[in-house]
């Protein structure tokens, strides 16, 4: 499965380059120099974990190139043809896929280079241009990287970014050597588990103790400390802070939106947090660390936006920005609020995709909540925010976020699959609570295979809600994978 349009259409729509999205002007990909860039581009978003290189647009702007728009552009960006290149000069065989979504009248081709590195990708071979001139030469590593203003780009691998290529290897090997405990565990007699748990040390380490079920882990004895309770405390105080200053700045701007319903997600680093301050470079570390799981990410960076009114501003020394786009000229309505405080406190406001979207199957707003975009939203939050604490150089292994996840409005509303029609949800279930409140402590190191075992707890609350629907871990961990494999 590869990436929908939908999410497609937003790249293009709003493409601005991250560490997981590059975007390069109109090149002839037959030439060297074009070879040059697509090669360099697809081993460095390999080895990063996959992404998208955009052709078509100024890396500066993010607006579409004018000039030089080949004719033939389906042809000349064939699939095929890009596969056969990158193959030729790539020490790993992985697929790559085109796209081509359109806008304005023109066809933007969209190379995707999918996650699951678990070898470092390096040059095989080298690369002359047609003077003889060397682009590239054999045995070189290319990885996406920030610059000295947090400005991402596609630079050769230096002994500083050994550290990051070596970790997301060993989170893609993690991964299926976790999987496949996982599955195994779920599966074993209770009898039979608890003497396999008498076997395990009191403290585990964490990469066994990723492998336990959620569910399961109370029988072992090995989850960590709970932190004090100002830790919990502290996330909540951050989550009604953040709804206070969006009911304030709905006022201030003398905004009417529809009724509807929210979620929101508060996280708080415990633990060190280096210096940082809201200036511009701080939002470009956060925005260029952001993995971009779907078209309409959470936090999004709304700088390149036309609507002033929707670009990101310093308040009380920390970044914030209102995105109110009740129009669906995009195919779809937003109203986004958000905070990025560097002292490493998260906060976002989003209204309820049930109650907003324009797609043909969306229901009735206030009437459903569709369980797998409770899923996939908490996931990308936490693995996002994970993102931002990592990038803002906070130790690893001492390091935790405290979530705290509210989802507003529920009361009558029945739980439902309509915006994944893969999968079915028995109707009948109504909430009869209108707020729902969850937490959840998540550790820094945890890697993104073990991300779902925290979003089951969080999301466990929210369907009991709903007549006591239970879905099962393995559901979560497959939309969950999905998600940071970007197979939705």
């Amino acid at each position: 499965m590869v990436a929908d349009s939908d999410f497609l259409q937003d790249l293009i729509n709003r493409p601005t380059e991250s560490l997981s999205i590059e975007l390069k002007g109109w090149i002839d990909p037959n030439m060297p120099e074009g070879k040059d860039k697509i090669v360099r581009a697809a081993i460095a978003m390999r080895n990063h974990g996959g992404g998208y290189v955009l052709i078509g647009f100024h890396n500066d702007t993010g607006e579409p190139a004018t000039d030089n728009i080949p004719s033939n552009v389906r042809s000349l960006f064939h699939q095929d043809n890009i596969q056969r290149m990158v193959s030729k000069y790539s020490s790993e065989l992985f697929e790559v896929k085109v796209h081509f979504p359109t806008r304005d009248g023109i066809e933007f081709p969209v190379i995707e280079i999918g996650a699951g590195v678990k070898t470092p990708v390096v040059t095989k071979r080298l690369l002359k241009n047609s003077q003889g001139a060397v682009l590239f030469q054999e045995n070189k590593v290319f990885i996406r990287s920030l610059e000295a203003n947090n400005t991402p780009s596609t630079t050769e691998a230096t002994w500083k970014d050994w550290p990051h290529i070596v970790e997301v290897c060993f989170d893609n090997r993690e991964a299926d050597i976790g999987g496949f405990v996982r599955r195994h565990l779920r599966t074993l007699p209770p009898e039979l588990f608890r003497a396999i748990s008498s076997l395990i040390p009191q403290r585990a380490p964490k990469e066994i103790e990723q492998t336990i079920p959620q569910g399961r882990r109370e029988e072992l004895g090995t989850l960590p400390p709970i932190p004090e309770k100002r830790t919990e405390t502290m996330a909540l105080e951050y989550l009604e802070e953040g709804a206070t200053r969006f009911n304030t700045v709905v006022k201030e701007r003398n905004l009417s939106v529809p009724d509807h319903g929210s979620w929101e997600v508060s996280a708080v680093i415990i633990g060190t947090v280096p210096s940082h301050s809201a200036i511009g470079s701080f939002l470009n570390l956060l925005d260029s660390s952001n993995p971009r799981y779907t078209g309409w990410p959470v936090w999004l960076d709304s700088r390149s936006f036309t609507k002033k009114e929707a670009r990101p501003y310093v308040f009380q020394g920390a970044w914030e920005a209102f995105i109110c786009d009740l129009s669906p000229e995009w195919g779809g309505k937003d109203l986004d609020f958000w905070r990025l405080d560097p002292s490493g406190k998260f906060y976002l406001r989003r209204a309820l995709q049930d109650d907003l979207s324009e797609s043909k199957r969306a229901p009735e707003p206030m009437k459903q909540l569709d369980f797998g975009l409770v899923i996939l939203r908490t996931a990308e939050a936490i693995a996002v925010a994970l993102g931002f604490a990592r990038a803002m150089g906070c130790p690893i292994e001492t390091t935790s976020l405290s979530f705290v996840f509210r989802w507003t409005k529920m009361k009558g509303r029945e739980l439902s699959s309509w915006a994944n029609i893969d999968r079915h949800m028995y109707p009948g279930n109504i909430a009869y609570q209108d707020d729902i409140t969850s937490q959840v402590i998540v550790p820094l190191e945890t890697p993104s295979s073990a991300i779902a075992e925290y979003v089951y707890p969080i999301t466990k609350i929210v369907f009991e809600a709903f007549n006591g629907v239970e879905i099962g871990i393995s559901v979560i961990e497959d939309l969950t994978h999905r998600l940071i494999e970007r197979r939705l």
